[in-house]
């Protein structure tokens, strides 16, 4: 595919695509389920049972170790069935739990066991996800197809908790969840009409091979291809390094805004100006994406997305007073640094990887971040306990700065040699 091709396409020409047309309409639900569905959890833990940290923390746990305990199996699993089955039983599998916690969720026990089982199905949904975009996108379009799919997931990260919060104010979190149901069913049967191009094309040597030998075979088999391919191989070494940085201070992010002497009315806006930078930054990572070295993208994003985070620790110490709109500010753009490790990241994935190893490549990438995710968050709760609320966003920026730093020589050692083409299925109609 020449470059050229790949520099003109725009994000509304994959919306002349029937395929990609039916595969958003199955995004646009699922997330907004996932959300309203978190959204209500946490609201049902911590106001309506009037529960503490300890038990908030449990419930988050659940819902992120499936994803480390079971990402790499989930990923074979893809990449043996395909990912049309993997999308429909994820999605009505999801939907009959939010059911069940509608009727059975009534103790912290049984809300964390459904919440267990949904993560747990949701490990397989993501690489089905990402598999299913290769095999309906051409290749000339799969950056902008990715950059759609998470603005669909930033934009309902700022919507959902607007009309969660809305319907929370006169339906009960169970009601909720029946909506979050609702929605997956809905998913689902859009979903049934992208089965057909979904179908598993033929198979190669190698891939018949694989499909005959063990699930740790497999998962070997997708280690290796990782290891042995330099451009996905520093890829998910930067988003590794971002997502450890966050997450340093995400959980201390509301203190560090007390910290500043702002009001507890003044958390919404700053925290919503992340997401809306993201939006903008996802944007604009669509527009350019093609045109510049993703790798070097990913690169510059860390380097000033890491500085943008001292600055805001910095803040609580500055002479000079930062209100809600300049901290509004500070976190709008740096939500659109974000956006330019996050989206590259996903394309460089989907580009790198061939599509009988997609599911696995995706899965070590969950499986990563979920594990750091895991790891830095008691590390950043540690920092600010033992130093001051400002330190986890120092260490977390310092990290990305000097990752960007490390990364840069890395994009430079690669040379430019274009991006090996993949095999793309052709387009679905």
């Amino acid at each position: 595919m020449a470059q050229s091709e790949a520099v003109n396409t725009s994000v509304l020409a994959l919306f002349k695509l029937s395929a990609f047309r039916r595969f958003f309409g199955v995004l646009v639900p699922a997330a907004f389920a996932d959300w309203i569905d978190f959204i209500a959890i946490m609201v049902l833990v911590s106001y309506s049972w009037e529960m503490g940290a300890t038990e908030v923390a449990s419930v988050i746990m659940a819902a992120t170790l499936p994803r480390v305990i079971f990402g790499l199996p989930a990923g074979v699993l893809v990449d043996r069935i395909g990912a049309g089955p993997v999308l429909i039983a994820g999605l009505l599998i999801r939907a009959g739990l939010m059911v069940g916690m509608f009727f059975f969720a009534t103790s912290l026990s049984l809300l964390i066991a459904f919440v267990f089982l949904k993560a747990t199905v949701s490990a397989a949904f993501m690489p089905a996800q990402q598999l299913a975009l290769k095999k309906i996108v051409p290749s000339n379009m799969l950056t902008q197809a990715v950059s759609v799919d998470h603005f669909v997931i930033q934009s309902t990260k700022i919507f959902a908790p607007v009309l969660g919060g809305a319907l929370l104010a006169i339906w009960s979190p169970h009601s909720v969840f029946l909506l979050g149901g609702a929605s997956f069913a809905v998913a689902s049967l859009i979903c049934l009409s992208l089965l057909e191009g979904l179908k598993k094309g033929a198979k190669d040597a190698s891939e018949e091979s694989s499909e005959k030998s063990s699930v740790v075979n497999d998962a070997k088999v997708g280690l290796a291809y990782l290891w042995k391919t330099p451009r996905l191989l520093l890829g998910m070494a930067l988003i590794c390094l971002f997502i450890f940085s966050v997450f340093l201070y995400e959980a201390v992010l509301l203190l560090l805004i007390k910290e500043t002497g702002q009001p507890e009315a003044a958390a919404g806006p700053i925290l919503g100006s992340i997401g809306v930078g993201g939006l903008v930054g996802t944007y604009l990572t669509a527009k350019i994406g093609d045109r510049v070295n993703l790798h070097l993208l990913m690169v510059i994003g860390s380097f000033f997305g890491g500085a943008l985070t001292i600055v805001v620790g910095w803040v609580p110490f500055s002479s000079v007073p930062f209100g809600m709109q300049e901290q509004m500010a500070l976190w709008f753009v740096a939500g659109a640094f974000t956006s330019f490790i996050t989206v590259p990241f996903g394309a460089i994935v989907v580009k790198q990887t061939p599509e009988y190893l997609l599911g696995r490549i995706t899965s070590v990438g969950e499986m990563l971040q979920s594990s750091l995710m895991l790891i830095a968050i008691p590390i950043g709760a540690f920092l600010a306990e033992q130093w001051f609320v400002s330190m986890p966003f120092f260490a977390g920026g310092a990290i990305m700065c000097g990752g960007a730093v490390i990364g840069l020589f890395a994009v430079l050692n690669l040379g430019k040699v274009p991006d090996a083409e993949p095999v793309i299925s052709e387009e679905v109609v």
